[in-house]
């Protein structure tokens, strides 16, 4: 190997680990990779030189890749606002909830369907609400569904091209190399037999793998609520006396002011409310921590355990809420957002990875999936369902807003998909066509537009593009390509793609699926290519098996966030994602051939 075959190799190593450790964020990894490629080490007769150019580097920022990953955004943003998920599935979801089997199997197949068409992360959000609603009305345990509906979403995005963004990724690098791209049902019929295997392994074998049910847990006891209300009071001649809320520091001392009881009126916790003698404070906090705050010079009138009951005897209300991946709150803690005075609701538990953080949670920052338990005011809580950076996981009705305006997204989704799969127009143009319609047509403005870009998807697209051209310009695909045929020299084409595609199932459960796309595009294609057979199928079969990443909880973020409100643990991944994403690799290995001659 060259000496730039060597450096990238060992560029995409380090990238490999810190997409796995995730001690930065994947973002910032791919955007390390990116500028790698312009360190100048390698030398030349005029000195020392990168392994690509700035204008070749920054390239996969202009790439019709990126484009038609941007649009897919824009539309499943009108697809939700329009109240198109309700018409396509929002009566089916209810109607198929007589029976345990029934609502997961409605699930699974509803949720692959709309993550066709829909970006994945937004379908599991879009989703999880009426599915914990579901739950909760018919004594479902959120832990025998809410996986199903990850899974759904990952299935369904092997099914067309705009399915996920590693689809329109590979479908780009062979439309660059041969003139053609992947069609937008290229990928249909083997998606749909691979669909039937899981679904049928799952009846017959892997629900028993679920979670038991057992009983039905409380908010509380499910985040093992260690808090306790107290109800204290401001004793006359206390030091207290006069003295502002925001001046008893008392969220420093790990508490938080629930209420303020006056006489027969319920006043809100105002940092600028001072405090006078009898006033009666709902405090909430842990056991030690009120110990500390009652030495400033309050009196404890009663102590109640932390429970729905005792919430709504001070007319308060319990939630639970997650961070989607694109919160502003990622990164800093509840103490650093000062996050009841800013929302006007309290933090009594934080979940991560399905388990709760008991050790100074509110000092904890938050990531994504993370879902907390909120206790506040009917009058806060309203506030907070219409904000963006938390998701309330509570009985509401899906968005909807114009059956016309459903309808006509729903219209324009199916003339792209016309316009693209007869040729008329390229799915580069005709993507970003019917995204801008959907804008024109003001089934989405521009504002929620912008809002729905996944800024962090489309940098790690943009920022490793120009890594998979430097492994097809250096040379080094080609090396790795001709290792591989070497050891399969001899025997059947099908042998071949069975290896790339078990590597490409193997690397998507450990890091983003666009990167493993962008890693593996110039090396399925040189595979192909060196073996003597057409690349087209294999790249079809890698996208593919890039979306199953069914076997660990940080591949992807639909499986994160089902992770803290299904309570799951890393093996529950393991026990019913392994079947899951060998079915994928086998099928797609049997059937690629039969559908799409590998010669």
């Amino acid at each position: 190997m060259t000496a730039e075959s060597i450096y990238l190799c060992c560029v995409l190593a380090a990238a490999l680990v810190s997409f796995w450790l995730q001690r930065l964020r994947p973002d910032v990894t791919a955007l390390l990779v990116m500028l790698s490629l312009l360190v100048p080490w390698r030398p030349t007769a005029d000195g020392l030189a990168p392994i690509l150019t700035a204008k070749q580097a920054f390239h996969g920022f202009g790439s019709p890749a990126l484009v038609m990953v941007a649009a897919r955004f824009v539309l499943s943003a009108a697809m939700v606002r329009t109240g198109a998920a309700q018409l396509l599935g929002g009566r089916l979801l209810a109607a198929g909830a007589s029976s345990e089997l029934r609502f997961q199997l409605t699930v699974l197949g509803l949720v692959t369907t709309f993550s066709a068409v829909v970006n994945d992360t937004t379908t599991v959000l879009v989703w999880m609400p009426p599915v914990m609603a579901i739950c909760r009305e018919r004594g479902y345990s959120p832990s025998r569904v809410l996986i199903l509906l990850a899974f759904g979403s990952l299935l369904g995005g092997q099914w067309t091209l705009i399915g996920t963004r590693s689809n329109l990724i590979l479908s780009d690098y062979l439309r660059e190399r041969t003139g053609s791209g992947l069609g937008f049902f290229a990928f249909t019929p083997v998606a749909l037999l691979v669909f039937a295997a899981c679904a049928l392994w799952f009846v017959a074998v892997g629900r028993r793998f679920l979670p038991r049910a057992g009983q039905h847990p409380t908010l509380e006891s499910r985040y093992e609520v260690a808090e306790f209300l107290t109800e204290t009071m401001a004793e006359p001649g206390s030091n207290l006396i006069g003295r502002t809320l925001a001046e008893l520091d008392l969220p420093g001392k790990e508490v938080t002011v629930l209420q303020v009881i006056r006489g027969e009126e319920f006043l809100p916790p105002s940092a600028w409310l001072k405090v006078q003698a009898n006033d009666v404070l709902v405090i909430q906090g842990r056991i030690t921590a009120i110990t500390d705050a009652l030495q400033t010079g309050l009196k404890v009138k009663e102590e109640l355990r932390v429970t729905d009951k005792t919430l709504r005897s001070a007319d308060l209300r319990m939630v639970e809420a997650i961070l989607p991946p694109d919160s502003e709150l990622l990164g800093r803690s509840l103490r650093d957002l000062e996050f009841h005075r800013r929302y006007g609701v309290s933090p009594l538990a934080i979940s991560r990875a399905g388990r709760s953080i008991r050790e100074r949670p509110l000092a904890e920052s938050l990531r994504s999936g993370d879902s907390l338990l909120l206790v506040g005011h009917e009058a806060e809580l309203q506030r907070l369902r219409l904000n963006p950076n938390l998701l309330l996981l509570e009985s509401r009705a899906l968005p909807g807003h114009s059956r016309g305006r459903a309808i006509l997204v729903l219209l324009l989704m199916a003339a792209m998909v016309l316009c693209g799969a007869t040729g008329l127009l390229a799915p580069a143009v005709a993507i970003p066509a019917a995204a801008m319609a959907a804008v024109l047509t003001g089934c989405v403005g521009m504002t929620s537009a912008y809002e729905k870009l996944d800024l962090q998807a489309l940098v790690i697209v943009g920022a490793m593009i120009p890594f998979g051209e430097a492994l097809q310009a250096t040379g080094t695909a080609q090396a790795l390509a001709e290792v591989v045929v070497a050891a399969f020299a001899g025997t059947s084409p099908v042998l071949l793609l069975a290896a790339v595609l078990a590597f490409a199932v193997a690397l998507t459960q450990l890091i983003e699926n666009a990167a493993v796309a962008v890693v593996l595009a110039p090396l399925a294609y040189e595979v192909a290519r060196a073996g003597g057979c057409d690349p087209a199928p294999f790249l079809l079969g890698v996208a593919i098996c890039v979306s199953a990443a069914f076997v660990t909880p940080i591949a992807h973020e639909s499986t994160i966030l089902v992770m803290g409100p299904g309570r799951y643990r890393f093996r529950d991944y393991v026990v019913l994602g392994v079947p899951f994403a060998v079915l994928t690799w086998l099928v797609t290995t049997l059937a690629l051939p039969l559908y799409w001659p590998l010669r």
